[in-house]
């Protein structure tokens, strides 16, 4: 007898347009990386996904991150905070970890990855964190539309 994987499993294959983001919460670097993914790539007319996904959730985006995001013109969109699923790291075509080791054991030879490791904590200073992420997402967004 064959042993097969579940269904899910079965039918997951990589979306080569889809980015998952994910920090410990996920209801702050990682919604802050959504929100400026989802502004860059729309400016350049990339066709790329991004989602949002932690590993032990907050129930909510915090006030605080919710009101910097309102100043910076960006917003996650309709939100749910949502666990991070081995669906999602099944079809993700890169997964960027936010200080969040889970994550990257288990994208581990499963997708490709980066680790964004101790950047500026966003309850320390909201515009040093966000214009932090802002950057590194504008040149993971360069970087997508180059190999178009």
């Amino acid at each position: 007898m064959i042993d097969l994987p579940p269904p899910h499993v079965q039918q997951a294959q990589a979306d080569s347009q889809t980015v998952v983001f994910v920090c410990e919460h996920g209801t702050v670097k990682s919604v802050l990386a959504l929100a400026w993914f989802r502004k860059y790539a729309a400016e350049r007319g990339l066709r790329v996904r991004a989602v949002s996904r932690g590993t032990a959730l907050d129930p909510a985006i915090p006030a605080p991150v919710m009101a910097g995001m309102q100043r910076d013109g960006i917003s996650p969109g309709a939100f749910t905070p949502t666990l991070l699923s081995d669906l999602d790291i099944a079809k993700a075509a890169l997964v960027v970890s936010f200080d969040n080791p889970d994550a990257q054991s288990r994208a581990a030879g499963r997708a490709k990855s980066n680790a964004w490791d101790t950047l500026p904590a966003v309850s320390t200073d909201y515009r040093v964190a966000s214009d932090t992420i802002r950057a590194r997402v504008k040149r993971l967004v360069d970087s997508l539309a180059a190999k178009r």
